[in-house]
């Protein structure tokens, strides 16, 4: 075990854990507790010093917290009026999270008209039935299972993981697994393409459409011009800048590209969680 203590700047531990963008930590008293790969991590946050236990690396921590981006240059992108401008002020140092490209897309497979809560309890699931055990502080996590381990899995018993939708996404996830176990499809490799082929390629899976893509391509392939639109974001979109209530997802995608530029995908976080903490 490693306890890394590194400064920050412009970090905020609880929005960016709190956001939504990420569904395997939890809140415990003073700390978060979270499962990345095949360790458990208990961080917190004191200041300008961000604490981290784990046996990950401390440039694991750094790299998975985005903690080398520019916040300061990436709000002088996208800081552009009111709106935007009080969002990053309710949740300055929000930042987006990478995850492994594996997990992310499979948990947003699995958010397709679900709700935060109810991913998080699939993704629990899912990795308590099918992943490996980790002890940790006397207590047993789970990693998320490895696409062998899924491909490998009874349909049946798949389908038991809490879906929204069941055995038809319980068959989704499997083929996609069966996919990259075989050579067939690469994630990894998306990060060397441009934005717009890595989202085709992405798009090319079943049960993968432009929302669950540039989530994909947003938290885990490095790709921060891409804007998800989910229903949060499209009713802030549609009333604050567009001013049509009936704007299509494809014109909000097109607007957000040429209004927020290289960076919407963080104007997008901050949109999203501003417009979903109204409604809680």
């Amino acid at each position: 075990m490693k306890t890394h203590i590194i400064p920050v700047n412009k970090f905020d531990l609880d929005h960016t854990l709190r956001c939504g963008q990420v569904f395997r930590w939890r809140e415990n008293k003073d700390n978060w507790v979270g499962i990345l790969g095949n360790s458990v991590i208990k961080a917190k946050q004191k200041g300008d010093i961000l604490i981290a236990e784990s046996d990950l690396d401390i440039g694991d921590v750094i790299s998975y917290f985005r903690l080398n981006d520019d916040l300061d240059d990436i709000y002088q992108h996208i800081n552009k009026d009111e709106v935007i401008n009080e969002a990053i002020a309710m949740y300055d140092g929000m930042r987006i999270i990478k995850q492994d490209p594996w997990e992310c897309l499979i948990s947003y497979v699995c958010s397709r008209q679900n709700r935060i809560e109810k991913i998080k309890k699939t993704v629990s699931i899912i990795s308590k039935n099918f992943g490996d055990e980790i002890q940790f502080e006397n207590k047993i996590f789970y990693a998320f299972p490895k696409p062998y381990e899924i491909a490998k899995a009874n349909l049946d018993d798949l389908a038991k993981c809490n879906f929204r939708f069941g055995k038809i996404q319980a068959e989704e996830i499997k083929r996609i697994a069966k996919l990259i176990c075989k050579g067939d499809f690469y994630l990894e490799r998306l990060k060397e393409l441009d934005y717009e082929s890595a989202k085709e390629m992405l798009m090319s899976l079943g049960g993968v459409g432009h929302k669950v893509a540039d989530c994909v391509l947003l938290f885990s392939l490095d790709k921060l011009e891409a804007f998800p639109v989910d229903v949060h974001v499209r009713r802030i979109v549609q009333r604050e800048y567009l001013k049509d209530e009936n704007a299509s997802d494809k014109k909000i995608r097109e607007w957000a590209g040429r209004y927020f530029g290289r960076y919407a995908g963080y104007a997008q976080q901050y949109l999203f969680y501003y417009e979903r903490t109204k409604e809680m």
